[in-house]
């Protein structure tokens, strides 16, 4: 049954026109997991200058020791969408990595590690300005999808990404292209996998203002976020710390836009809707140093201690969501098993901390765990992609109310309130 809230009196926002890419083909994770395994274990040899097929082997096993241990399994993550990834990969499954005292040649296309795979060098791969290369060109490619066909310009475009800076950037490409010269970029630019909820707060209340101002000029109508995530990009294949195999198991390249429009012009059209109706953000105290993404060469890097940001995360959470709902007007215990719930989380043990803090049970979470296993970590995309599923959704009724839960480094909390229109 829907939670009834009381509607405030105002015009309204919503999220709408949601468009996801699939990018390509999934890489079904336990192969995903084998092939950089393999890859690991050859940048590991060629750095230690060991190539015999007994010191290869031995780096192998413990290499295969921590990815049992530390990588994300096809348990939890069925498949992940790469970029960057070699067409042929699978064969390397099969094949060895040194025979008669010396490496072997591999004819696999992997732009970043080719000379690895071919040369026996280079194990920490292709630089920072290369890698940021091959993001300019897939994100202008794909951008470029997301707008394939569309005549109408936006008012303004927020452009998100954690993965690759560039001034002008895929956005400011693909704006001068339609000639849309009056459609302003707006970077949102490094705030990881929660920038999506503070992005549409933005956007939300650059609209907002328009709406409540038209009397004195032009309406902006239409908001749109766009997304460009290539997590490919940064993989370092030579790092076998516990938290990168972990990171580089985990994540999904993902290309996503949707718009933020007044409810009005939507109101007779029909079409799925999510109507915006508050947002609330908070900083943990003493978290600063807990998880830091940093801009590094040859690859951005996350530091992070995840035991201290667990932690952090069920400290805080149920309090800012007691607090958010009771800013609304709203008993959280009230109306708890009477909301849908779209929660960021990059794999089960922080979707458990945040499902046994606020006491949801597996079906409140299972949209979530479903969306992590089809996609792998979609990062400042999976917000947004479960709304569109929400959107789209027959069972989904109007007027019930969905919250959305974000965290990233900060460690910022985030929340979204929606509702089904």
């Amino acid at each position: 049954m829907a939670v009834v809230i009381k509607e405030k009196k105002d015009k309204g926002v919503v999220l709408t026109d949601f468009i996801f890419l699939e990018l390509s083909d999934p890489i079904p994770q336990q192969e995903a997991n084998d092939v950089l395994a393999k890859g690991m274990t050859k940048a590991l040899a060629v750095k230690s200058g060991k190539q015999s097929e007994r010191d290869v082997d031995r780096i192998y096993g413990k290499v295969l020791r921590k990815f049992s241990q530390f990588a994300v399994s096809s348990k939890t993550i069925k498949q992940r969408y790469m970029i960057l990834w070699p067409e042929n990969y699978s064969a390397v499954l099969g094949a060895k990595i040194s025979e008669k005292h010396r490496f072997v040649k591999h004819a696999i296309d992997f732009p970043m590690f080719e000379d690895l795979a071919k040369e026996h060098k280079n194990p920490e791969g292709a630089g920072l300005s290369e890698r940021m290369a091959l993001y300019q060109h897939y994100a202008e490619k794909y951008i470029g999808h997301l707008y394939d066909g569309e005549t109408e310009a936006p008012d303004q475009i927020i452009h998100i990404t954690s993965s690759g800076y560039l001034n002008p950037n895929p956005v400011d490409k693909l704006v001068e292209e339609k000639g849309w010269y009056n459609t302003y970029v707006i970077n949102f630019y490094h705030r990881a996998c929660n920038s999506s909820i503070p992005a549409m707060q933005m956007a939300n209340a650059y609209l907002r203002s328009s709406l409540s101002a038209a009397e004195r000029g032009t309406v902006e109508k239409r908001m749109d976020v766009v997304h460009s995530e290539m997590f490919s990009v940064h993989l370092r294949i030579d790092d076998d710390d516990p938290v990168n195999i972990a990171l580089m198991t985990t994540y999904s390249d993902s290309f996503m836009k949707y718009s933020l429009k007044p409810f009005d012009s939507l109101r007779e059209k029909g079409e799925g809707c999510l109507k915006v109706l508050a947002f609330k953000n908070m900083m943990i105290p003493g978290s600063s140093s807990v998880a830091t993404w940093k801009v590094a060469d040859t690859a951005f890097n996350l530091d992070i201690n995840p035991f201290k940001y667990i932690n952090l995360i069920r400290k805080y959470v149920r309090q800012f969501v007691v607090s958010f709902l009771h800013d609304e007007g709203f008993d959280f215990k009230a109306v708890k098993d009477k909301l849908l719930y779209v929660i960021q989380a990059s794999g089960p043990v922080d979707l458990e901390a945040v499902a046994r803090q606020l006491k949801l049970d597996d079906d409140q979470v299972f949209n979530t765990r479903s969306v992590l296993f089809e996609n792998g970590y979609l990062s400042s995309t999976a917000i947004p992609y479960m709304c569109k599923q929400i959107a789209e959704s027959d069972e989904v009724v109007p007027g019930q109310k969905i919250l959305c839960l974000g965290h990233a480094q900060g460690i910022y909390l985030s929340a979204m309130l929606l509702e089904k229109a």
